[in-house]
């Protein structure tokens, strides 16, 4: 059944499938007097092909609720629901599996295995999802040429520059077509000029349909996204500010 024509389409309905959906999530360290509650009821909902940030300071909550987001742990209490499955009670070894295959992580070190050339980085997170041994050759050298990279193949990571080692990151993490792409202080170890072709990166793979977050206390990083998430002590404060708004803001 068409419901399109209600009036109810457009912008509105094109976000409605969300990828990430919390509700009422709690991660709690400790117990008893010395408890932390490092996400506090958090409920948010990040729709397919939204460009979102996550900010807030040192001890705000950011990482804890990225690696909630992210299947790198689970919450204390609540629910979790990525891409529609609800993965807050799974098993470890399914958890891996949908971390796997739906989401693509970017971190602030590039975290790139150092005895593997960039066409081998990228190609390992296929061999863990199953992909055909032609398939994973051909997908790498396409997601790395997708950054520029197609000249640098067989190169270590020692012998690529700091933002060429982030390209190489941001292709294995796009390369199983995951419904998130999930970066953390992507461009933290990054000079301006690197810096600013990640950044150029993650805007191509969001206009080209990808949902990305980015976890970041940098407002110039943030405001390149279309939507703000600012946390505190665990909570988010708001979780539609836009780029405008922010860089109003008084300094963090």
């Amino acid at each position: 059944m068409n419901h399109h024509h209600n009036g109810l389409s457009g912008a509105a309905g094109s976000r409605s499938r969300s990828v990430i959906r919390l509700e009422n999530v709690y991660r709690v360290y400790g117990s008893g007097e010395g408890a932390v509650r490092a996400c506090n009821q958090v409920s948010l909902s990040i729709g397919s092909g939204e460009y979102c940030a996550i900010m807030g300071q040192s001890g705000s909550g950011k990482t804890t609720l990225m690696n909630l987001i992210g299947c790198l742990d689970r919450p204390t209490a609540g629910r979790y629901y990525l891409d529609g499955v609800d993965v807050s009670k799974i098993g470890k070894y399914r958890l891996a599996r949908i971390r796997n295959h739906k989401i693509g992580f970017v971190f602030q070190r590039y975290e790139l295995l150092p005895n593997l050339t960039a066409l081998d980085n990228v190609i390992l997170p296929m061999m863990y999802a199953g992909v055909g041994m032609a398939a994973r050759r051909k997908r790498a050298i396409s997601a790395l040429s997708r950054m520029g990279l197609s000249h640098r193949l067989d190169k270590k990571p020692s012998q690529l520059s700091g933002g060429q080692q982030q390209r190489v990151a941001i292709a294995r993490a796009i390369v199983n077509r995951p419904v998130l792409l999930l970066a953390d202080e992507p461009t933290g170890a990054l000079d301006t000029h690197s810096a600013k072709e990640v950044i150029q990166i993650f805007q191509a793979l969001h206009a080209s349909g990808m949902t990305v977050v980015v976890v970041t206390h940098s407002r110039e990083v943030a405001c390149y996204s279309q939507r703000i998430i600012m946390m505190s002590d665990g909570k988010v404060l708001k979780d539609d500010m836009t780029p405008e708004t922010v860089r109003q803001l008084a300094p963090l």
